[in-house]
């Protein structure tokens, strides 16, 4: 089978193969792709930094939390003293007790803020390495978002595309005898890079050696024109 036009629709062939396999190939490494990859990383590691520092953090979060729970309790009590404490009918005893009990709860109140400064200071770098990576977090979210939806759109268009090359491969190999169409295949099964290429001067097209003449007019006198170091199909 030594027509030139057959052998010529391998390369046309193997074209729309690495047309679709190059569509495929980006559905998992284009730079949207990539970069929605390391994102992902990116809000794993941030989220496990994060659940590793509020848990060395415990005492600083349960010491502030019961501090501030405390507060708001402490803060009603004052406002229900001060109501107290502005009726006209009270008894000088009563006023002087109320008086006494504000003042206490105003000293509790100093102590329990003192305590949430004191351990705040002394956790500062940790809480604010934890704000940041907070920050960090909410700002991979917003870019995960982002990206994902454009790594949709490319893979909208991907999948819309491959079935229209499919078909025109479909079509285009039904032209060639079935023998070729078992060739074509043995070829692609066994790893061969380029199928089918023009030679260039004297170099094989496939794989570029340089071929001496006995070599190339050996090569054209088979049935499929295979390079002997590559096994493509000069054309």
């Amino acid at each position: 089978m030594n027509e030139p036009f057959l052998l010529s629709n391998l390369i046309d062939l193997q074209e729309i193969d690495n047309k679709l396999f190059k569509l495929i190939e980006s559905k998992s490494s284009s730079e949207n792709v990539n970069k929605l990859k390391d994102l992902e990383i990116e809000f794993k590691d941030l989220t496990s930094n994060i659940s590793g520092q509020i848990n060395s953090l415990e005492k600083y979060f349960s010491i502030k939390e019961n501090n501030e729970k405390s507060l708001k309790e402490i803060k009603l009590k004052i406002e229900d003293i001060e109501i107290k404490l502005s009726s006209d009918n009270l008894d000088p005893t009563d006023t002087l007790n109320f008086s006494n009990q504000k003042e206490s709860l105003k000293i509790q109140t100093n102590k329990l803020r003192e305590e949430i400064e004191n351990i705040e200071s002394e956790n500062f770098d940790e809480i604010d390495i934890l704000e940041k990576d907070k920050e960090n977090l909410e700002e991979v979210k917003k870019q995960l978002v982002v990206v994902a939806k454009l790594v949709k759109s490319e893979w909208d268009l991907i999948d819309q595309q491959i079935p229209i090359l499919e078909n025109e491969k479909s079509k285009f190999i039904s032209t060639f005898p079935d023998e070729l169409k078992v060739f074509y295949d043995n070829l692609k099964n066994k790893g061969v890079e380029i199928i089918a290429a023009y030679k260039i001067g004297n170099q094989c097209g496939c794989c570029g050696v340089e071929l001496t003449t006995s070599e190339i007019d050996k090569i054209l006198s088979t049935k499929f024109q295979q390079c002997t170091y590559c096994d493509g199909v000069l054309v």
